[in-house]
């Protein structure tokens, strides 16, 4: 892609933009950037291009003819998304820049829940088998903050969200990924038939060559690639699945307590399901899936399974805090939609109590009502839609609405310690953004909540 003398406009000074604009204007192209907000922070950051770019806060602008460059967090629907395709030459995202501006190999990968911690593991999987390997993208670094870094012989493995994947046009992954499929972001699409065709978009220039992993235990996905599915982009590339049901022809699977990948039918043994670096059937199928997207990089059976092992999973996804008085607190702060709160509590071998709540994204419930019928003795929830939750639960178990979470957890511990369970769990089926920046944010503050109840506590 030629970017020396041509002209840009970069909607949104998040990460992704940011970085997108300090990949371009090194390589010679002329940007604006623009966002609609303008506060403190956001003058600070643009000092940086002062003299290099020009810079527009308190509104999104795109010059007529410019290549469109529109972050994530853009809607469909929005104004200035619909603008971009009027005026401008092209509209693409951060995740398309990337690919026209790296040459080596790209594993994608995308799906409801599980992404960031898939992406983690494999490139965590083939630096141990020696390949330089680089993760990046919705993870949180994005990927054209790589650029510098990687080389023709790198491969980054690019977490790739639904909102990314509505602006690629020739994003062509080696291999592609889909970890699973369930409701989630049905306010930004539409309807969950449009998030699911959003995410179908990463196997939309695959071809002969590259390689698609399948979980094949997933309803949705189980059918994609298959003929007269609205889903399949059958364009020739190679399956590889994955299951906890049962042997395989190629790919990674398990019956019981052992992991196994398979090649052309041959299966070998890759560890057991208790040397794993967590607990839980989701645990189960992120490792399968890993070690499954590793196969046309040739990494041996042993190689995984010493990649597994040292493999201490991902902070803010069921990340043990401190143990108070015999009750131990984990931050589950990850878990942004019922599907991926579920899956958290059901890692527990044992009764919990919840912590939950957030910004409502209007998705249904029941994921997260059968797993705390299960598990819990109690929900403490907090955030906007601790009343419409509250309503579902309270069929349940026992439920406590908290004014902020740092009440939440120190409600949690009261009845904790009454009811005699043993488990803390904030895992709030809900996304951050009605009292917090992200996700991250929000676990940080849980994790201090529960430090300043060990001080009080004298422990």
């Amino acid at each position: 892609m030629k970017i020396a003398g041509q002209r840009f406009s970069i909607v949104g000074m998040g990460k992704s933009g940011l970085s997108a604009a300090r990949a371009l204007i090194k390589r010679g192209g002329d940007c604006l950037i623009s966002d609609r907000r303008d506060d403190q922070d956001l003058k600070n950051i643009a000092k940086e291009f002062e003299g290099r770019a020009s810079v527009v806060l308190g509104r999104e602008v795109i010059r007529e003819g410019d290549v469109a460059i529109l972050s994530p967090g853009i809607s469909p629907n929005s104004e200035i998304y619909r603008f971009a395709w009027k005026v401008a030459s092209e509209v693409i995202g951060e995740v398309e820049l990337f690919y026209r501006l790296f040459g080596g190999r790209i594993v994608a990968v995308t799906g409801t829940d599980g992404k960031s911690t898939v992406t983690s593991l494999i490139a965590h999987l083939l630096r141990s088998g020696g390949i330089d390997a680089y993760a990046g993208g919705n993870l949180g670094n994005p990927l054209c903050s790589l650029l510098d870094e990687v080389g023709e012989d790198s491969v980054v493995v690019a977490e790739v969200s639904c909102f990314q994947l509505l602006t690629i046009k020739h994003f062509r992954p080696f291999v592609a990924l889909v970890t699973n499929i369930a409701h989630d972001h049905i306010e930004y699409h539409g309807s969950f038939e449009a998030y699911v065709r959003a995410k179908s978009r990463i196997l939309m220039n695959q071809a002969h060559g590259d390689f698609f992993v399948r979980n094949r235990d997933d309803l949705i996905l189980a059918k994609w690639l298959t003929l007269g599915n609205p889903f399949a982009h059958n364009n020739g590339q190679k399956v590889l699945e994955v299951s906890q049901n049962g042997p395989v022809r190629d790919g990674a699977w398990t019956w019981g307590k052992v992991l196994h990948l398979a090649k052309d039918g041959r299966s070998s043994e890759i560890c057991g399901v208790d040397e794993l670096f967590g607990k839980g059937m989701h645990i189960i199928e992120n490792s399968l899936l890993s070690c499954a997207a590793c196969i046309p990089f040739g990494i041996e059976p042993h190689v995984l399974r010493n990649g597994l092992l040292s493999f201490k999973g991902l902070r803010h996804r069921i990340q043990f805090v401190k143990e108070i008085s015999g009750v131990r607190f984990y931050n589950d702060s990850k878990a942004t939609n019922p599907h991926a709160a579920a899956a958290g509590i059901n890692s527990f071998d044992e009764m919990v109590v919840l912590i939950a709540g957030g910004y409502d994204k209007g998705l249904p419930l029941d994921p997260l009502v059968d797993a705390v019928s299960q598990r819990c003795v109690a929900c403490v929830l907090c955030g906007d839609n601790a009343e419409t939750m509250a309503s579902a639960l309270r069929k349940v178990t026992n439920v406590v609405i908290a004014r902020s979470l740092v009440d939440a957890v120190y409600s949690a511990y009261e009845i904790a310690v009454k009811t005699g369970v043993k488990v803390v769990l904030l895992s709030p089926a809900s996304s951050s953004f009605d009292a917090f920046r992200d996700f991250e944010e929000r676990g940080e503050r849980f994790e201090e909540a529960v430090l300043k109840l060990s001080i009080r506590r004298g422990q």
